[in-house]
């Protein structure tokens, strides 16, 4: 296990991990456009954090299906670089998400396109995304969606039965990114002693080790995993204080769990993203302190898209949608979060 501490440090660590050869900037197309060739497969599992199209669209659209309908996907920008405003695409931003930027890294254009969203027994041959939205990595989580195991479990039959082949195994980078529905709707403070704290987090972090190890043993290269980000600096955090500050209490119990992981990732070929300090940096750091890019944030801990209603969503409407339940900012840019916990596409 290699870990780097730093927002600078976690683009290099994921330069030089993803393409140990360079990574070269993709050019501006000229007319029309082409998919550009890439020497890596790229297979995600995680949560809403990661997922770009597994969790579907329901009529009406619900705090589980928002993010296929307005204001997500509102600075979309196709691949030529046209703006295509309002075009939601599952993921749970204003555009893109933690994924399509490493897929980027890795030549791709994008992140693999969705599982539930692919034709049965393909795989594309940028690789795949499981990552569904709510998941967590035990059964615990508050919806019934694939958690951990089930993602790795399908990713492990289709590599049975040759959907995924020994090529695209041989030149894989797999990312697990999970950003606490594990402790959510409980708090680590809310459990009833330091012993259940850790044992509980202990849980979490050894499942992700035993699921990392499944997929190394079929053939998978190199495995990036995220630590857990200040879970306490999240607009559904901050709000109860005019999102002046971060929770303390909710951050200690990621920096547990961040510890834990180090201990149980010691595979050689597992890095952990340290999305912890990243995040630290720009929107919970000392006073003259932090990351440069943190100035570009006017507003580090309030949502860009905000409910009206403290137990609403980003999205929301009322039953008979002619009324918003919510607002959005005019510069998403400037918001290091988009809504009550995912990060702007600038974020």
């Amino acid at each position: 296990m290699k870990l780097l501490p730093a927002a600078l440090g976690l683009v290099l660590l994921l330069l030089l991990v993803l393409n140990p050869n360079g990574v070269e900037a993709r050019p501006a197309p000229a007319v029309g456009h082409q998919k550009k060739a890439s020497s890596a497969t790229f297979f995600v599992f995680g949560d809403d954090f990661a997922d770009n199209g597994n969790l579907p669209l329901t009529d009406p659209v619900t705090e589980m299906s928002r993010q296929w309908a307005y204001p997500y996907g509102s600075n979309y920008v196709d691949a030529d670089g046209f703006p295509r405003p309002n075009t939601p695409s599952g993921r749970f931003s204003n555009y893109r998400i933690q994924s399509d930027f490493i897929a980027t890294m890795l030549g791709l254009e994008e992140a693999p396109p969705a599982h539930a969203r692919t034709a049965e027994k393909t795989c594309d041959p940028s690789g795949m995304t499981f990552a569904t939205g709510g998941a967590g990595v035990l059964d615990s989580t508050l919806h019934e969606v694939s958690i951990l195991a089930k993602q790795v479990d399908t990713f492990k039959k289709m590599v049975k039965d040759g959907t995924i082949t020994e090529n695209q195994l041989s030149r894989s980078v797999v990312l697990v990114a999970f950003f606490g529905n594990d402790y959510a709707g409980i708090g680590v403070i809310g459990l009833s002693s330091p012993n259940n704290i850790n044992a509980y987090i202990g849980k979490v972090t050894k499942e992700i080790a035993t699921n990392v190890d499944q997929l190394l043993k079929l053939g998978v290269t190199k495995v990036l995993v995220n630590n857990l980000h200040p879970i306490g600096c999240m607009p559904s955090h901050t709000r109860t204080n005019n999102y002046t500050t971060c929770d303390i209490f909710e951050n200690l119990g990621a920096t547990i769990h961040n510890d834990n992981l180090k201990k149980v990732m010691t595979s050689k070929n597992v890095y952990i993203v340290d999305v912890y300090t990243a995040f630290t940096n720009i929107v919970d750091h000392v006073a003259g302190k932090g990351s440069e890019l943190s100035k570009q944030f006017k507003r580090k801990l309030s949502p860009c898209c905000e409910s009206l209603d403290s137990k609403g969503y980003c999205g929301q409407q009322d039953e008979s949608s002619s009324k918003l339940l919510y607002t959005v900012c005019d510069k998403s840019n400037k918001f290091f979060y988009w809504d009550d916990m995912h990060p702007t596409h600038a974020g």
